[in-house]
């Protein structure tokens, strides 16, 4: 379970790199693989917001999907290898929403900063303001 979430924020975080970067330098074959990794995501390039938020709800689960029906993210605790931990959002956090599909955003923490490598997933909007 944790290589498919690790498979999937893998998958969100080269796609929404190559967005940002728009290299016209990138070779074909990279071009071709950051568009089916794109095409995977309900976020398809035409949602795509960039916005800084803030969380408005405690212990706000973040999931691998948009919807209650995808999994929680989890992340190894940085204390014990192996344990692993459901990534969880607090009143006050920053984050920036990536994109949006319906009542969900795909955010990315930015506040604290300890936590923007494995704080990645969808969040409901009501949360967020």
């Amino acid at each position: 379970m944790a290589l498919v979430v690790a498979v999937h924020l893998l998958m969100i975080f080269v796609a929404l790199m190559d967005y940002q970067t728009m290299d016209p330098t990138l070779s074909k074959e990279k071009k071709e693989e950051s568009v089916v990794a794109k095409s995977e995501s309900p976020c398809d390039g035409k949602d795509l917001t960039g916005k800084n938020r803030e969380v408005v709800g405690d212990r706000v689960n973040l999931r691998v999907g948009p919807g209650t029906t995808f999994e929680r993210v989890t992340y190894v605790n940085p204390n014990d290898a192996d344990q692993e931990l459901v990534a969880r959002l607090e009143s006050g956090m920053r984050v920036v929403e990536q994109c949006v599909s319906g009542g969900w955003a795909r955010v990315m923490v930015e506040r604290p900063a300890r936590y923007n490598e494995s704080h990645q997933g969808w969040v409901a909007r009501e949360y967020l303001q």
